[in-house]
């Protein structure tokens, strides 16, 4: 199928013509509400067939463990989907207080719990795709084409502009054809994820590769659904390096289930046998052996290996193919146990968005500021995720400890999180700041510095 001929404007002077967004995952979901307020017409590629609820996908097999909405994901949900969060709840989404519902034991100590009013929602992933992307196919101007697979990027004979996708028809997809078809746009989107294929069909075109900064910490982690207990606590348990590699939780998710989870750190992976993960659950401690006792399970132990943190640096690069964006875990994936990637997506659908409204009728341009702004929201998150697993002895990657700066900082960061145990103040900005509502600079505020000193200064005056 080869579409209509590129735009600039559409008639009326108000949208572009045709974007193409490669993948439906949350990353493209984002990505295709927000371009829809700037173009006639958007594509969603996938190369699954996408169920119509909340149903598992072979293409997707991370849907199966435990994912969050951080609280700028969630802000950012309602205003391009108003009442969606009520519908979320509807369908059985469970509301909580960040702070006042959850028993979190951070540092071998548990937490103090009070109010705080930052209200998250606790829901499966397959229930939020599923509930956006039914938002999104009610909109005319949205096209999803299920059962195709993109092979390479089209561009103009200089390579300087992208102007469509080559796409492979998977058995029984959206078209029926043989043969590789061409998708023309005015935009489009990398939206892959992890397996996107960016670096080799910039090579292909002549472009350079990117520079690729990699953290790894060795991570994996189990998750396992039951059939929700009465009463059950929300129980939140934080990994305490060098010698506490495992952290784990239990949080409630729609029909009345319950989801756990158990990570550990350096290479210390959780078991996926039904037996053996039972009998494991008493390395986390009472509480949460307690939640779990006498729980019905509804699956199987899921494992998951995939928390490499990786940078792809595309916005280094001198040279960028004009109306090419990369966005999401395509351009940088976080390790996934902090829960970043989907609001992080959110964020840079945004600024996305931004730059094409800002763009004065010429998409040519944006691309590359769009990478440029992208990196600046990557760059505190990538901080916050790295520097919690350069931590362990075993990670590989990155240079946490390597300056004087460094080694300030990762100390006054513990010393925050000793601080997080007594003092509210700097308990609301940490969470602010994994929040992703405020940047990671708040924490080093004056006011919340001098806060951090004084407990640092009263704990060391206790007696031993």
């Amino acid at each position: 199928m080869k579409n209509e001929p590129l735009s600039v404007l559409s008639p009326n002077g108000e949208k572009f013509g045709k974007a193409i967004i490669m993948g439906a995952s949350i990353a493209g979901l984002w990505t295709a509400r927000a371009l829809i307020d700037h173009f006639e017409e958007v594509f969603v590629l996938e190369r699954d067939h996408l169920p119509d609820g909340p149903e598992f996908r072979s293409g997707a097999p991370q849907v199966r463990q435990f994912h969050t909405l951080l609280q700028s994901g969630l802000q950012q949900m309602k205003e391009w989907f108003p009442g969606l969060d009520e519908e979320l709840i509807a369908s059985g989404a469970v509301p909580y207080d960040v702070i006042g519902d959850i028993h979190l034991r951070a540092g071998n100590r548990w937490l103090p719990q009070f109010p705080s009013g930052s209200i998250l929602l606790s829901c499966s992933r397959l229930l939020l795709e599923s509930s956006i992307r039914r938002r999104l196919r009610q909109n005319p101007c949205i096209r999803f084409v299920e059962g195709v697979e993109v092979v390479g990027l089209q561009s103009d004979e200089e390579k300087r502009r992208v102007t469509g996708v080559r796409i492979r028809n998977r058995r029984g997809g959206s078209d029926g054809q043989e043969t590789d078809p061409i998708y023309e746009a005015d935009l489009v989107v990398d939206t892959l994820g992890r397996r996107s294929q960016t670096p080799e069909w910039l090579v292909e075109m002549a472009y350079p590769a990117p520079r690729e900064s990699e953290v790894d910490s060795f991570l994996g982690y189990v998750t396992r659904k039951y059939k929700r207990k009465p009463n059950t606590p929300m129980i939140l348990i934080i990994a305490t390096p060098p010698n506490d590699p495992y952290g784990a939780l239990v949080f409630p998710e729609e029909n009345d289930t319950m989801v756990a989870l158990i990570g550990g750190y350096n290479k210390h992976y959780p078991p996926t046998d039904p037996e053996e993960f039972d009998a494991f659950v008493h390395v986390l401690g009472p509480e949460f052996q307690e939640a779990l006792r006498g729980a019905e399970p509804l699956s199987q132990p899921y494992g998951y290996r995939g928390t490499t943190s990786r940078w792809r640096h595309y916005e280094e690069l001198e040279r960028w193919p004009e109306r090419f964006v990369v966005l999401g875990d395509a351009f940088c994936g976080f390790n996934p146990i902090y829960g970043q990637g989907m609001s992080v997506a959110a964020m840079s659908a945004v600024a996305l968005a931004e730059r094409v409204k800002h763009s004065n009728g010429n998409l040519d341009g944006v691309a590359r500021s769009t990478l440029r702004e992208i990196s600046k929201i990557i760059q505190g998150v990538w901080l916050l995720a790295t520097s919690a697993d350069l931590e362990w002895p075993g990670t590989q990657g990155g240079t946490l400890g390597k300056s004087p700066v460094d080694r300030f900082g990762h100390w006054y960061v513990e010393k925050m999180l000793e601080a997080t145990a007594s003092d509210n103040e700097v308990r609301l900005v940490f969470v602010a700041v994994n929040q992703l509502i405020k940047p990671a600079s708040a924490l080093f505020a004056p006011g919340i510095f001098l806060r951090v000193m004084k407990q640092a200064l009263l704990k060391k005056r206790q007696p031993i």
